[in-house]
């Protein structure tokens, strides 16, 4: 079948790497923001066995094997999470420093990672070290919010594709949502920290109000975002860092594992191992 390969880099591509590639129909080179990037359109009957391939020997390159319709065509769809992929802050240990209750919150982590507790658990217990926060703390967090190299780059490649764009979060709507105005986007969900009011001072009371973002809502939310604007899922693409991403990878018909751990690369379909956001374009919208 005909397919695209796509080749991201900081870098010359190893010639070792272009080796591996069957011969080409049609080849570009062009330099990007952030290295180069290499486009490849070949035949191939096994485009899942050839990325295995590609990615074995790949080292710091970002490899890409598309088939149809991405592999003709730009996504119409980009979802994005939001903390160590949009932007290279986590915001609960942002909020926690000013609880005084960080190294708390990173040994609840910890206990998340060591796969003792599931995300919905690890979240409620982290934010209800938040109880008692005046609300004006987001003011202060929110601009320490870093985004990711490359991060406006990518939002622009997408809507000069004239693709819709928006984030998914296991995050604070608090702070996700002035961060989606900021940037224009199109669809935003995280979630809701509850506040109450008490001698004329509303603070966090540590408890999070309605669902939880957890890896099962964010598919849905790319289900959902994608069925609003009629917009077929195989030209839908997630981006995300966790693993809490995984079942949003599954949904859409290209995930890319940003930065990633190990076994959130593993699981993607390209997985970007270097700081730029900007290079998932080239796999979304060969740009």
């Amino acid at each position: 079948m005909d397919i695209r390969v796509t080749l991201a880099a900081t870098g010359p591509v190893p010639d070792s790497l272009l080796a591996c590639i069957p011969p080409a129909i049609s080849k570009t080179v062009d330099e990007t923001a952030y290295g180069q990037r290499i486009n490849v359109y070949t035949r191939h009957d096994d485009p899942p066995a050839l990325r295995q391939a590609l990615r074995a020997v790949a080292g710091n390159v970002a490899v890409g094997v598309l088939a149809r319709p991405l592999a003709a065509q730009p996504a119409r769809l980009l979802l994005m999470d939001v903390d160590s992929t949009l932007t290279t802050t986590e915001a609960v240990d942002l909020l926690a420093e000013h609880a005084g209750s960080g190294e708390q919150v990173a040994e609840i982590t910890e206990r998340a990672m060591r796969g003792e507790l599931d995300f919905e658990e690890s979240l409620r217990e982290r934010v209800a070290t938040l109880a008692g926060l005046p609300v004006s703390v987001f003011s202060e967090v929110g601009p320490r919010m870093t985004l990711s190299p490359g991060a406006e780059s990518l939002i622009r490649a997408a809507r000069a594709a004239g693709a819709k764009v928006g984030v998914t979060s296991g995050g604070f709507t608090q702070l996700v949502g002035p961060l989606a105005k900021m940037l224009g986007l199109d669809f935003f969900n995280a979630n809701q920290l509850e506040t109450d009011t008490s001698g004329g001072v509303e603070r966090l009371t540590g408890r999070v109000v309605g669902d939880v973002v957890d890896r099962q809502q964010k598919a849905r939310d790319l289900l959902r975002f994608a069925h609003e604007h009629k917009i077929d899922t195989g030209l839908t693409v997630a981006v995300g860092d966790g693993a809490n991403d995984l079942d949003m990878f599954d949904a859409a018909g290209l995930s890319v594992a940003y930065c990633a751990k190990p076994v959130t690369a593993a699981a993607a379909d390209v997985a970007v191992p270097f700081p730029r956001l900007d290079a998932v374009a080239a796999f979304a919208f060969n740009a």
